[in-house]
């Protein structure tokens, strides 16, 4: 329940030997290099290595095109849960760094790059062509060639006109009386409900201001014929049709070679892009220090138990390095490490969701786990229910590696069924009711009361009590830890008064509660109120220290006791614990209940009480599973969190080796 305490180091290597032993620093993943300048701008080693830097983001990019393109192309697709939950190839990092041929690579990549740009372009004009032909279809009807509407003759022009029916008339007569026998036109079919009507009109192009200035006279639109069309609509639509059947040939060849490529081109973009990757992260680290010509200066933290694995792996090149502790610089925080027992560092992902410790500062992680193991076990409160996750979440920990986050996560689920399986037990709930609910299992009834020691069905009140009592055991706890971090720290005055002050008064004012109430007699009875009354003491004198007059230092002190409030409202919020604890075991009852109504059903009651009860009860582990999680990490983050914790730290990220597509092995790293 410690923060691992960090050391800071330096080290001076010379640059001949310099990548070498960050690449053995690397495997060992426990040296956060610290960003403390780019050094000389003029310096040969700096240069060289972002020279390199460049190419490597050069070819990451490469590989994120290559994955972009080819990941929807794999045939031998593994499955998402499967990746999710570890099964990924294993290698050694020699193995993965004797893969990587940036060569053959960069020459991949520029293929696909050139055929994709190919298919990317046909497929731009499989849809030009397609517009085209829509566009050709529309024009179907006219009888004249469409050159004549684009670019015309010599002599002749053309145009499609859109008149409103109302004006048809008026339209034919203007342009007969106006041009004559120098022009024709062509009305083209229409639907009764269409509100224009559509003419294709050829004349001399001497007159076409004239069939603009009617067009105008009578509100005509005109449609745009596309310039590529010079045959008969018709014409054009086989010649259209044609053109795209060969270009959507030609996509599918394309397509076809990029596909053929997919399984090779994953296999050289995962395994290499995980290699180029740690390149990369080893690069960024190698640039954090100030280098000259000759020397790289590095500084950097490291977790204080992997100080003499680091002194280890230094030692060979001690004729070409410096190596030393060094003092952090002034307000200058380490970053923070988790160090938790076994037992409950499943938890950690949990803290650190809520926030990082601040370094020095107090790691709640030990503290909140029996707490939140026990609190998931009352929420989902079903030994039947327990029993089947615990046995799920344990196959997944057994059978499968897991990413330590992932394991973690699983790991302390399978605590908390286990908790859910002891908490059912003694409330006597299997699969809600089903002990007793089905007479085949009327065996077990006298085991299932043997265990059970609660009926929170028929006496809530106590399950409601036992609650609300763990609720004040864990706010005063939180109260403890903060005075006693606040004493560690100096501030004795504080932990005594903000603290102290509180629980006191608040132990106080149950046990005085509990002596009302005739369940303290005797001398604890008599104290009660005067532990109370010392308490409500302690915190009027003290909490206006910060007013400037006695008035007001009195009145902030007396004030601060309505906070008492806030402290019976987190107390209150424990309640939850009895309402999911009930929610779950009712689910579970109505569910064995509407399958013994059906189970009387000639024929089919059976099995569709069977299939009622397997899917019913899947569905309650379902929500009553997310309900319990959320609802105990919610008592941890607002009713017991806020009385202490400082989640201001930064996390700790140690240069290490790190891969996406597949895990490396340990004995090779």
């Amino acid at each position: 329940m410690a923060l691992a305490e960090m050391s800071k180091a330096r080290i001076a290597v010379h640059r001949s030997v310099a990548d070498e032993l960050v690449e053995k620093l690397q495997a060992l993943g426990c040296c956060e290099f610290i960003g403390e300048g780019s050094g000389a701008i003029d310096s040969s080693a700096m240069l060289h290595l972002r020279a390199r830097q460049r190419q490597i983001d050069e070819l990451l990019g490469d590989v994120r095109f290559a994955v972009r393109i080819l990941e929807p192309l794999e045939v031998n697709k593994g499955s998402s849960i499967a990746r999710m939950l570890g099964d990924i190839p294993t290698i050694g990092f020699s193995d993965l760094a004797a893969k990587a041929d940036e060569g053959k690579f960069r020459a991949f990549v520029a293929e696909l790059r050139e055929k994709e740009r190919k298919a990317t372009e046909t497929r731009a004009e499989i849809s030009r062509l397609k517009g085209l032909l829509t566009q050709s279809m529309l024009l179907n009807s006219i009888k004249y060639p469409l050159e004549f509407f684009t670019t015309g003759t010599e002599m002749i022009g053309g145009a499609v006109y859109t008149i409103p029916k109302a004006s048809v008339a008026g339209f034919v007569n203007k342009i007969g009386s106006e041009l004559g026998d120098f022009v024709e036109y062509q009305q083209l079919p229409e639907n009764e409900k269409d509100t224009v009507s559509t003419f294709a009109v050829l004349f001399r192009k001497t007159d076409v201001k004239k069939i603009q200035t009617i067009a105008s006279e009578f509100s005509a639109g005109r449609i745009d014929v596309p310039k590529d069309f010079e045959l008969t609509a018709e014409e054009e639509r086989i010649k259209l049709t044609s053109e795209i059947e060969k270009a959507e040939k030609e996509e599918a060849v394309l397509c076809a070679e990029i596909a053929s490529k997919a399984e090779e081109g994953l296999d050289m973009a995962r395994y290499y892009g995980d290699y180029w990757s740690i390149l990369s992260d080893r690069i960024e680290s190698m640039i954090s220090g100030v280098p000259t010509d000759d020397v790289f200066i590095w500084s950097f933290w490291m977790p204080r138990d992997c100080r003499g694995m680091v002194e280890k792996t230094v030692h060979p090149y001690e004729s070409l390095s410096e190596f030393s502790l060094i003092e952090p610089d002034e307000g200058e925080l380490p970053p923070t490490l988790l160090k938790n027992p076994s037992w409950s560092s499943s938890m950690e992902p949990l803290t650190l969701m809520y926030g990082t410790p601040t370094y020095g500062g107090v790691d709640p992680t030990s503290l909140m786990a029996p707490f939140f193991f026990l609190f998931m076990g009352m929420c989902f409160g079903d030994a039947g229910y327990g029993l089947v996750l615990s046995g799920v979440f344990g196959y997944f920990i057994v059978k499968h590696q897991l990413s330590p986050t992932l394991r973690k996560f699983f790991i302390m689920l399978t605590i908390g069924m286990v908790f859910s399986v002891i908490v059912g037990a003694l409330t006597g709930s299997w699969f809600g009711d089903s002990i007793t609910a089905f007479p085949f299992l009327s065996s077990l009834v006298p085991i299932k009361d043997a265990l059970q020691f609660l009926d929170p069905m028929n006496d809530p009140m106590t399950l409601l009590t036992i609650s609300l009592g763990l609720g004040f055991i864990q706010v005063i706890f939180g109260l403890l830890i903060a005075f006693k971090n606040s004493w560690k720290n100096g501030d004795r005055f504080g932990a005594m008064a903000d603290h102290g002050g509180w629980i006191l008064f608040l132990c106080g004012l149950l046990l005085t509660g509990l002596s009302l109430y005739g369940m303290l007699t005797g001398a604890v009875s008599i104290i009660s109120k005067y532990i109370a009354a010392a308490g409500a003491l302690v915190l009027v004198a003290t909490q206006g220290r910060a007013k400037s007059n006695i008035a007001g230092k009195l009145f902030s002190g007396v004030l601060s006791l309505y906070n008492v409030t806030g402290y019976l409202g987190d107390v209150l919020s424990y309640s939850r614990l009895l309402a999911l604890g009930l929610g779950s075991a009712a689910v579970g009852m109505v569910i064995n209940l509407l399958a013994k109504l059906v189970a009387g059903t000639p024929y089919v009651g059976i099995p569709l009480a069977i299939l009622i009860f397997v899917l019913g009860h899947l569905f309650s582990i379902a929500v009553n599973l997310l309900g319990a999680f959320i609802h105990s990490l919610r008592l941890q983050y607002v009713e017991f969190f806020g009385k202490f914790y400082d989640a201001n730290g930064k996390d700790f990220t140690p240069l290490r080796n790190v891969t996406t597509f597949a895990r490396l092995s340990e004995e090779k790293q």
